[in-house]
């Protein structure tokens, strides 16, 4: 082991602090009594993974890292120091602490010792009891067996969540010594290590969300579905600030925590290499190599393989960071960023040895009385046609019973609100749940926000999930999901990539060449398919006979008609015709009157007019004014 040491001004410190580390040797040193100790833990928002490797039942959990946050706090009476402190997962007393699993260790030398920490521990820390033996905290058997008792009839193939509450323990080894301030820290070099000895310890309890990771199997039994070859779909990255504080690295500075996740999609379970760019301050970009497991998560019914890690800040800072997918020498991997995100610290080293404006404590903020998450979730399966329905669902607990009076709103519109009943789990704990379904017509991101109404809304969680629609008549190009943004020249640019050039029956989407798919057009009303073009029908002239006519494309017989002619018409045929006068003609001398023919008082003044050749035979002849026709001559040849 080396020997780090802080100051020692004279030789005169130099031999105490040698007979204070001979004291504080196993089996000499004399523990310090304190005025008081403390650890306080709250619940971070992590999710710990529970899957099967069988396809029968649950057995294991998947890789990842659970976190919680705690202050520990250890107060010695005089001439009592604290030597180290360590925390171990599961409640223990100084005898058992030492089988337990060890989270984290930190070297003190100081009389007293008041720290906040974000702990952070992979799930390869639970132990699971085996056939050899049984598991020394019982944590991890726990959530395989209440998965397991939701099994269905086909196996773990429905999807269910719970919160499992977990012990952490703060271990101190003190001891006694006389010294003038200055003190020898005495480092291991394996991190974390077990204190020398455990003196005192304390127990705090912190929550964690736990899923069980359904199974998809085939339709068909026996007939593994093929999912292709393994492909990554996209990587995004996500900057988030947590309210639990940590001291910064000046005195009286304190800073939010920098979570920083990268989740990639894939197409099935498999393993996800990422590379992680950072750069802190404008000054050296450095990177990391990391690996994550893609693995199916029901909520958002797709694979995905999730890595997070938390930034030590220390003072306001201006992160930037990119993750990119590294493949086997493919230059179209995916990657998101740069984004950037300025933390800001407060106290008089937060923004440069300015205070800041403190709120008045008078008016406190207020603070949600539940604590959960939301998810919003995709219910298509293989089909993601639009338009279709997705859900948003909440589960919150407290340690009280109640209603849980909720507001619900997301990007897309959609604003729901209710009542939930806090039931109680067996454990003290009451949890709410609500569900909820929202609409989906395009490709598009919707994020979802949790408030407690108490009557100030107040923000528990927030959730976003991507929703993609691939109808055959829409461009599955058309993507809404991320807006470009143009480059700034004060932030490290990526290299540029050429697009590939693409055969006559491909696209290109997201760098990549793929097959253009098979599209269906539909036509409406009055025109017909030909090749890829709608053209209108032709129109079609129908001639009927005399006798019928056109009634909607089709000849009918045209409806008989009854005709009734007015007085002196007749009908001939389909026409009224006017019926023929008949004339009565009256001798010379008579006159027609009412159809007879009567004599004319008027015919005596007529003059007697003798024709050519004709001689008058006597005066009776004159006197009968009768006009004698002349006879025809017979013409000799």
């Amino acid at each position: 082991m080396s020997i780090a040491t802080r100051t020692l001004r004279h030789s005169a410190a130099a031999l105490a602090i040698a007979a204070a580390a001979l004291s504080s040797s196993p089996g000499f040193a004399e523990e310090a009594k304190l005025k008081s100790m403390s650890f306080d833990l709250q619940s971070a928002n992590t999710t710990i993974h529970v899957v099967s490797t069988d396809g029968q039942k649950w057995d294991k959990l998947k890789s990842g890292n659970a976190q919680f946050w705690g202050h520990m706090k250890v107060d010695t009476k005089w001439p009592g120091y604290v030597d180290e402190v360590a925390v171990v997962l599961g409640a223990c007393n100084a005898g058992q602490c030492s089988l337990r699993p060890l989270l984290w260790s930190d070297g003190v030398g100081e009389r007293d010792y008041n720290k906040s920490h974000n702990f952070v521990f992979p799930t390869s820390k639970i132990p699971l009891s085996t056939e050899t033996g049984i598991a020394v905290v019982p944590y991890g058997d726990s959530m395989i067996s209440r998965c397991n008792q939701h099994l269905q009839a086909d196996g773990p193939t429905k999807s269910y969540s719970f919160t499992q509450e977990f012990h952490a323990t703060l271990v101190a080894d003190t001891a006694k010594a006389v010294l003038d301030g200055n003190m020898l820290v005495e480092a291991n070099e394996y991190w974390p290590a077990f204190p020398d000895e455990i003196d005192h310890t304390r127990t705090g309890t912190f929550n964690v969300q736990v899923v069980c990771d359904p199974v998809i199997k085939s339709p068909v039994n026996d007939v593994a579905y093929d999912h292709g070859a393994f492909d990554i779909k996209n990587v995004k990255l996500f900057l988030t600030t947590h309210l639990n504080q940590q001291p910064g690295s000046n005195p009286g500075t304190v800073c939010p925590s920098l979570k920083v996740t990268s989740r990639a999609q894939a197409n099935q379970a498999g393993p996800v290499s990422m590379r992680i760019w950072r750069q802190k301050n404008g000054g050296a970009i450095t990177s990391e190599f990391v690996q994550a497991w893609a693995s199916f998560n029901a909520t958002k019914n797709g694979y995905f393989a999730t890595y997070e890690t938390w930034e030590n800040v220390g003072a306001t800072s201006h992160f930037q960071f990119k993750t990119e997918i590294v493949e086997n020498g493919s230059p179209f991997a995916p990657y998101d960023g740069w984004k950037d995100i300025t933390v800001h610290c407060t106290g008089a080293g937060g923004g440069g040895l300015t205070t800041a404006p403190r709120d008045n404590p008078d008016l406190p903020k207020p603070q949600a009385k539940w604590q959960g998450e939301i998810t919003v979730a995709d219910s298509a399966g293989r089909d993601k046609s639009c338009p279709r329905k997705g859900q948003v669902f909440f589960a919150v607990k407290r340690a009280a019973p109640g209603d849980f009076n909720y507001r619900v709103s997301c990007s897309n519109g959609a604003s729901f609100s209710g009542k939930a009943t806090g039931y109680d789990q067996g454990s003290g704990v009451f949890e709410a749940y609500g569900a909820h379904d929202i609409s989906v017509n395009r490709t598009r991101s919707i994020q979802c926000t949790l408030q407690e109404l108490q009557p100030a809304p107040v923000t528990v969680a927030v959730d976003k999930t991507d929703f993609t629609c691939a109808n055959p008549a829409i461009d599955p190009a058309a993507d809404d999901l991320a807006i470009p943004q143009k480059p700034s020249l004060d932030k490290p640019r990526p290299q540029v990539k050429a697009d590939p050039v693409c055969a006559a029956d491909e696209i290109l989407s997201r760098g990549k060449c793929i097959d253009k798919p098979d599209v269906s057009i539909l036509c409406k009303k009055g025109f017909e398919l030909v090749g890829n073009t709608c053209v209108r029908k032709p129109t079609i002239v129908v001639k009927c006979k005399a006798a019928q006519k056109l009634v909607e494309g089709r000849c009918v017989d045209k409806p008989t008609v009854s005709i009734l002619c007015k007085k002196g018409y007749e009908l001939r045929g389909t026409a009224c015709v006017k019926l023929p006068t008949l004339t009565t003609t009256c001798r010379l001398g008579q006159k027609l009157m009412r159809g007879n023919c009567v004599a004319d008082s008027a015919a005596g003044k007529l003059k007697i007019l003798k024709a050519p050749g004709q001689a008058t035979k006597g005066k009776a002849a004159m006197g009968t004014k009768k006009i004698v026709q002349p006879k025809p001559r017979r013409i000799v040849q």
